[in-house]
C-alpha cells in the first residue's frame, strides 16, 4: 500500500526553498550547453522563472516568435537578431518597448526591412544601448545614421558594407554619439 503525504507537506517543494543566487550560479555553470539549460527550466516551475530572469543574450530564429521570447525573459542585454532576415520596424519597435531599460547591443546584421523610423525608436527607449551592428544594411542612408546619433550612450557601431551611407551620416553619429569609441566603416563607399 502506498504511503500518504502528511498534509503539512502536500504542494511542498524543496527547489523553491533555494536561493536565487545558488540558481544562479548553477545556470552559469550550464551556460555552455543549451540543452543543459532547457532541461533545467524543464525541472521545476521555480527553476523555469529563475532562468527566464537569468538570461541575458538571445538568439531568435524567427522574428515572429519574439513578443512571446521577449514577454518571458525580460533581462535581456544582447539581442541577436542576425538568423532573423527580415527584421521590420514593428518588430524594432517591439524590442525598444519591452527591452528598454536592459538592451545594451543589438545585432542586425544579415537582416533588413527595418528603416530610420525603427532604428531611431531604438535610440530613442533603448537609454544603455552602448553597441549597434548595422553590418550588410545596403539600403541605409544617412537618415537612418541621424536616427543613430539619438543613442547618447552608444561606444560601438559596425557599418560594414552600408554603401548608402555618405560623410554627412558620419558625421551625425559623430556629433550626437559623443561616447561613440570604436566606428567600422569598412567597404562603406560613400565615405
Amino acid at each position: 500500500m502506498k504511503k500518504q503525504k502528511p498534509d503539512n507537506l502536500k504542494g511542498f517543494n524543496p527547489f523553491n526553498q533555494l536561493p536565487q543566487e545558488i540558481i544562479f550560479t548553477i545556470l552559469d555553470l550550464l551556460n555552455s550547453n543549451p540543452l543543459d539549460i532547457k532541461s533545467f527550466s524543464l525541472a521545476c516551475k521555480s527553476f523555469y522563472a529563475a532562468e527566464s530572469k537569468h538570461r541575458t543574450s538571445l538568439k531568435p530564429l524567427r522574428q515572429e516568435h519574439l513578443p512571446s521570447i521577449l514577454s518571458r525573459y525580460p533581462n535581456i542585454a544582447h539581442l541577436h537578431l542576425t538568423r532573423c532576415s527580415r527584421v521590420s520596424d514593428t518588430c524594432l519597435s517591439f524590442v525598444s518597448h519591452a527591452c528598454a531599460s536592459s538592451l545594451r547591443s543589438i545585432d542586425l546584421s544579415r537582416t533588413h526591412l527595418f528603416s530610420a523610423s525603427g532604428l531611431l525608436g531604438l535610440a530613442l527607449n533603448c537609454n544603455n544601448l552602448v553597441e549597434i551592428d548595422l553590418s550588410n544594411a545596403t539600403e541605409l542612408k544617412d537618415s537612418a545614421m541621424a536616427a543613430v546619433s539619438q543613442a547618447k550612450n552608444l561606444e560601438k557601431l559596425w557599418l560594414a558594407r552600408c554603401k548608402s551611407v555618405t560623410d554627412l551620416g558620419v558625421g551625425c553619429v559623430a556629433v550626437g554619439c559623443r561616447k561613440l569609441k570604436s566606428i567600422c566603416l569598412k567597404w562603406c563607399l560613400g565615405v
